[in-house]
């Protein structure tokens, strides 16, 4: 009779050893997953700071440099005589916001921000322009002929110059002229707020007096009034906010855990900045012409196999107490149209 050759199934001590071996093979599956994850994590956190933070400073360096702005004309403020303004003092809703040549081109405050932050205000141009087109209206003329375009609209403060001097004044309207690609800039009383005042020495009582007639060497600009400030954003975190003319603030980036600012200061009168000082220790605020920016920007997440990070912010050492990233920022911007005035 043949022998049978039985199948017994596994042994119990066989079922041990590969449970064994697949709880080590599962630990080490666990851990490169956990691994790579926090590395993810990690290096996405970083590029959002990065991110973040040159956002933050294109932005805010594209408007402060345009501080104090007047075409080509010199402008000196303790003899301004070549730059005025036509908008009405008595109208409704002109405020400080409305005064860019008495106040200087750059302001701010000191430490009363979220998380000790500053804030720093501009007057000057939004960036771009748009040249003056023929006819060449007399200074009495209510209209200024520029190239068709989208940046200048009812309602906005406007200033026209060439290198003799500037008007500001609100624009009351914006017709399509008989010529191709121009427009008429019209700048009348208005019903718009502040809106024009009725110069003593313009014919018919009219609001569209002009210090000077604007021919091909003049070009039209957008004025604003913009502050900068880091404040709560939608989603909780600490955000970098702008606001123009006081009114409609806006979030423009989250993760911008702190902002410092220090005022370039030329004391000797050389166009150059001779020393970098806070907002409290200016007393002239025409003197400044340069700004060192400090970002701190921070992630989103917090790192827990990570100790709490150490970095230097404005001169001080801090450590953090929690432990989100975080990376400083920092770029010194030149108001480019105070730099040797």
């Amino acid at each position: 009779m043949k022998k049978r050759n039985y199948q017994y199934g596994i042994s119990m001590v066989e079922v041990l050893v590969a449970l064994v071996i697949s709880l080590f093979l599962l630990a080490g599956i666990v851990q490169v997953y956990t691994g790579n994850k926090a590395s993810y994590s990690f290096t996405n956190s970083i590029s959002r700071i990065q991110e973040n933070g040159r956002f933050a400073l294109e932005t805010m360096t594209q408007d402060l440099r345009m501080a104090g702005f007047f075409g080509c004309a010199t402008f000196d403020p303790e003899n301004p005589e070549n730059v005025v303004n036509n908008l009405d003092p008595n109208g409704t809703g002109y405020s400080d916001d409305h005064d860019f040549i008495g106040n200087g081109p750059i302001d701010g405050t000191d430490n009363d921000g979220l998380n000790g932050s500053d804030s720093v205000t501009l007057r000057g141009v939004a960036p771009g322009q748009v040249n003056v087109h023929p006819p060449y209206n007399v200074s009495t003329s209510a209209n200024i002929f520029v190239n068709d375009n989208l940046m200048l609209q009812p309602g906005d403060i406007s200033m026209v110059c060439n290198c003799r001097g500037c008007d500001i004044f609100q624009i009351t309207n914006t017709t399509q002229s008989a010529n191709a690609n121009q427009m008429a800039v019209v700048h009348n009383t208005g019903t718009g707020e502040p809106g024009n005042y009725n110069p003593d020495n313009c014919p018919g009582a009219n609001a569209h007096c002009l210090s000077q007639t604007y021919g091909a060497d003049a070009a039209m600009m957008r004025l604003q009034k913009v502050t900068y400030s880091i404040a709560a954003g939608a989603s909780g975190e600490p955000a970098l906010w702008r606001q123009e003319f006081g009114e409609n603030p806006e979030e423009l980036v989250d993760g911008i855990d702190q902002m410092q600012v220090l005022y370039g200061l030329d004391t000797d009168d050389d166009g150059f900045p001779n020393r970098y000082v806070t907002r409290p220790q200016v007393a002239n605020l025409w003197d400044v012409i340069s700004l060192r920016l400090m970002l701190l920007v921070r992630s989103e997440d917090q790192f827990f196999d990570e100790t709490n990070q150490t970095y230097t912010f404005n001169g001080n050492t801090v450590t953090a107490a929690d432990r989100r990233l975080r990376q400083v920022f920092t770029t010194t911007i030149a108001l480019r149209n105070r730099i040797g005035s």
